[in-house]
């Protein structure tokens, strides 16, 4: 049966609590219940999605009362990062969706029958993972011959931490905790991927994308003067640049064939967020004709900001030394609407929910991008660092 629509303008005194959300300091897009899900696995999951999504819109019943870019029929999107991924890909329309930004505010509202979410319970702490600091080490040392070794030019090697509980874990508070410390992230929460993400994979809107690409990375400093000589070490760090530089080279490639011209930054810029500097380019570019946000995305993604270069044999390192599926962590995670705008960020500084048995495991994740001139004990501090996040929602 096709999905009835609508959306209209509405006043909030407070944000509404819901089952999704993806925020921005200038954006909140917050899901109730689930009135349609669309789900794939697959080297093809994301063409797959597209085509069902597509044949969605087509048949949907719209009755737009604000006329805003993504105020029609909208979906939240989680990615998984590999094609051999055991998790689902997914496309969920929620039952109802606040959408908050400064200049309106709108509801949309769909017509379906509603599915069921699990009961929840508070989270505790987090205990190591599958793959311990010592293992994480070792994994990078590995990386740095095989790149010595072989045509690998870079691989993004990840750790994790874990958390067991009884059940589906209530990440009300641990959300609050993130929008409030990163304002400047997209905090966000698709199904079993959550977290706040300080990179945009790509924003569409009236035909245009835009993306940011992070790569190299810095702790902060505690004293103004030596921060800023931090941030100015980052940007002449030739490790930093050298990891960087391919992932902009990544981007500008696999977006030049789907738009009309592309364009980035001449030079990275140091971003500041309230734990790390990163390296970061903006990529702008004008989409081709009849061009849809998945059709880029299948294409894009993974990029080497989270695989690595050549990206084939990138992933296949990952594969072989990473014990743990990393789900939709990595991956897009963000919306998309049937007028062709949407945002996808890449699912960082956060982690994976996973279901076994009777147990569900919070599983957290931090990655870093291994080059030849990468130090294995300096990668372990940068994962601390990208920790950070996750630790202060959940254990503070």
């Amino acid at each position: 049966m096709p999905l009835k629509v609508t959306s209209r303008p509405i006043e909030l005194a407070g944000l509404p609590t819901g089952d999704f959300l993806f925020a921005r300091s200038n954006q909140t897009l917050i899901g109730q219940g689930i009135a349609l899900r669309l789900s794939a696995k697959g080297k093809d999951r994301i063409a797959s999605l597209a085509k069902k999504w597509q044949e969605v819109c087509a048949e949907a019943e719209i009755l737009d009362g604000v006329k805003l870019p993504g105020s029609s029929l909208v979906a939240f999107s989680s990615i998984t990062f590999s094609e051999n991924s055991q998790v689902e890909s997914v496309l969920v329309v929620p039952k109802r969706l606040y959408v908050i930004r400064p200049e309106a505010s709108f509801v949309i509202e769909v017509e379906a029958e509603e599915h069921h979410l699990a009961e929840t319970c508070a989270p505790t702490k987090f205990e190591a993972g599958k793959l311990s600091p010592a293992g994480f080490t070792d994994a990078v040392s590995k990386a740095i011959r095989t790149i010595a070794q072989t045509e690998l030019k870079k691989v993004v090697l990840s750790r994790d931490l874990e958390m067991v509980l009884p059940q589906q874990p209530d990440l009300t508070e641990p959300l609050a905790r993130l929008r409030a410390r990163y304002p400047e992230c997209w905090t966000y929460k698709v199904e079993g991927v959550f977290g706040a993400s300080p990179e945009l994979l790509l924003r569409a809107e009236r035909g245009e994308v835009s993306a940011r690409v992070l790569a190299g990375t810095a702790g902060r400093g505690t004293d103004p003067d030596v921060d800023r000589a931090i941030a100015d070490g980052l940007s002449h760090s030739i490790k930093n640049n050298h990891e960087h530089g391919y992932a902009v080279q990544s981007m500008v490639s696999e977006l030049e064939p789907f738009c009309e011209w592309v364009e980035a930054d001449a030079q990275p810029f140091s971003l500041a967020l309230p734990d790390l500097w990163h390296l970061a380019t903006d990529v702008r570019g004008k989409l081709k004709p009849a061009t849809s946000l998945l059709d880029v995305i299948a294409k894009l993604h993974p990029t080497a900001a989270v695989a690595g270069t050549p990206r084939e044999l990138a992933i296949e390192l990952i594969e072989e030394l990473e014990p743990y599926d990393r789900g939709g962590y990595a991956g897009p995670v963000g919306w998309v609407s049937a007028d062709g705008s949407g945002e996808l960020a890449i699912a960082l500084r956060g982690g994976i929910i996973e279901t076994q048995g009777n147990q569900v495991v919070v599983r957290a994740i931090a990655g870093c991008g291994i080059v030849a001139e990468s130090d294995p004990q300096a990668e372990l501090a940068e994962t601390e660092l990208k920790f950070r996040a996750v630790r202060y929602a959940f254990e503070n």
